[in-house]
C-alpha cells in the first residue's frame, strides 16, 4: 500500500479489530531479508546479547517513544522515525509499531500474543509468521489462529460496508481451499449481500478467492485479489496498484483482508466488525465449533437499519500492527495491561527478542503514562 505519513493520523488502526493483525496461513512464513549496513547509531539493533533488560518509558498520545530492544533502552531518532533503523519498537498512547512494512524503513516484525511462560524460553517460538505493519482496519481480527494444524478459524463475525450511501454485509466463511487434489490455503470463500430501506439483495457466494500473493506477502511485487461487489469482478492488482484504483470494495491478500479506504485505497469505503465487542472473550473452542451453516442466521439477522442507524463505528483502514490493542486487558477500566508475550524481529532483519510490558502508571492514551519493557533476546 501507500505509505503516507500515517504517524499523524490520527485514526490509524492498532486495536484488536489487525494487523494483522494476525497471525497468518498454516505453514507460510513471511520472508525477511537482512538488512545491509545494520548495526550502531541510525542502524539497527546488531546481534543479539544474551540476558534479560528493562527499560522504563514515558508514553504520551501525541509523540512517539522509540525503543531499541538489544539493550533494551530508549532510542534517541531524528523527526518521525521513517528514515531511522536505530529503532525497533514506537509507541504512542495505545498503539504500538514496528520499523517495518509501513510504518518504518527496517525489516522488523512481530507475532503475538504468547502465554506468559513463553518469556522463560532462551529459543525463539516457532510461529507462523512474523507481521510487518500493514493497512488494515476493521477485517483486521477475523479469524483465530490454533488447533492441532495451526490453522487459521474464521470467527464469523458480520461485516459492514458503507460505500458511499450503499450498504452491504460480509462474512467470511473459510481461508482453505483446494487446487490440483492438494489444500491449499489463501483460497477465501465468503458470502456478503446488498442492504437496501426495506429490502436485502440476494445473498451471493464467492470460493476460492486467491489470495496468495506468491506465498509471500512481504514482497511488494506480487498481486492480490481485489474484489468489486457489484460486478464480482476480481482485480488483480500490487499493493501501490490497489492503493491507486477505486475498482474494488475488498482485497484479499493472505490472511490480510483491506477495505478500500484511508491507507488501503482512494475510494472511501468503511467498514466495521458488528461483533467485534465479543473477539476478547471468545474462546477457540467454540470459534472452531462454528460453521457457514451455523453462523447463517447471524448473517441473515443484519439488515439495512443494522447499518444505517446511528451507533455504528465506521472506519476506514489505519494502521495494523501485530500488537492491535491487545497487549491491553480487554474492556480495563482504568486501562490494565495483559501478562502476553511478543516475539519481535528487530529493524535489522535478523535479531530476535521476546518482550512483554509491566508497571503501567498513568492514564495511557490520554496522557503520558510511564510504562515498563522487559526484552531477553533468543536464538
Amino acid at each position: 500500500m501507500k505509505a503516507p505519513n500515517h504517524w499523524l493520523n490520527r485514526g490509524a488502526i492498532a486495536s484488536a479489530v489487525a494487523l494483522l493483525a494476525l497471525p497468518a496461513v498454516g505453514c507460510a512464513s513471511s520472508k525477511v531479508d537482512d538488512l545491509d549496513g545494520a548495526g550502531g547509531a541510525e542502524g539497527g539493533s546488531g546481534a543479539n546479547q544474551p540476558g534479560e533488560g528493562v527499560v522504563e518509558l514515558d508514553v504520551g498520545p501525541e509523540s512517539l517513544t522509540f525503543v531499541e530492544l538489544s539493550a533494551p533502552a530508549v532510542a534517541e531518532v531524528k523527526d518521525d522515525g521513517r528514515a531511522s533503523l536505530a529503532w525497533d519498537l514506537a509507541l504512542r498512547g495505545r498503539d504500538v509499531f514496528t520499523n517495518g512494512g509501513i510504518s518504518g524503513p527496517g525489516n522488523g516484525a512481530a507475532f503475538g500474543p504468547l502465554s506468559p511462560p513463553t518469556f522463560l524460553s532462551d529459543t525463539a517460538p516457532d510461529v507462523p509468521l512474523l507481521l510487518k505493519d500493514r493497512a488494515g482496519g476493521a477485517f483486521v481480527d477475523w479469524y483465530d489462529y490454533g488447533g492441532d494444524e495451526h490453522q487459521l478459524f474464521s470467527r464469523y463475525h458480520v461485516y459492514g460496508l458503507r460505500d458511499g450511501e450503499r450498504y452491504f454485509k460480509v462474512q467470511v466463511l473459510s481461508y482453505y481451499g483446494e487446487r490440483l487434489g492438494a489444500p491449499l490455503s489463501a483460497l477465501y470463500r465468503i458470502r456478503y449481500a446488498e442492504l437496501l430501506a426495506g429490502e436485502v439483495g440476494e445473498t451471493q457466494e464467492i470460493a476460492e478467492i486467491d489470495a496468495t500473493a506468491g506465498n509471500d506477502s512481504a514482497d511488494d511485487s506480487q498481486l492480490s485479489a481485489c474484489l468489486d461487489l457489484d460486478t464480482q469482478r476480481m482485480s488483480e492488482l500490487t499493493p501501490v496498484a490497489a492503493a491507486d484504483s477505486d475498482d474494488w470494495h475488498l482485497c484479499f491478500r493472505r490472511e490480510a483482508i483491506a477495505v478500500n479506504g484511508g491507507l488501503s485505497g482512494p475510494r472511501g469505503v468503511e467498514a466495521v466488525d458488528l461483533q467485534g465487542e465479543q473477539t476478547a472473550q471468545e474462546t477457540e473452542q467454540e470459534i472452531q465449533a462454528r460453521s457457514a451453516a451455523s453462523e447463517l442466521a447471524a448473517f441473515d439477522e443484519v439488515d439495512y437499519a443494522t447499518l444505517s442507524g446511528d451507533g455504528v463505528n465506521w472506519a476506514t483502514d489505519g494502521v495494523a500492527t501485530a500488537f492491535a490493542r491487545r497487549w491491553l486487558e480487554p474492556d480495563s477500566d482504568p486501562i490494565a495491561l495483559s501478562d502476553t508475550v511478543w516475539l519481535v524481529l528487530a529493524a535489522d532483519g535478523a535479531s530476535k527478542y521476546l518482550m512483554k510490558f509491566a508497571s503501567l502508571s498513568g492514564d495511557l492514551g490520554n496522557d503520558t503514562a510511564t510504562l515498563s519493557v522487559h526484552a531477553k533476546a533468543v536464538r
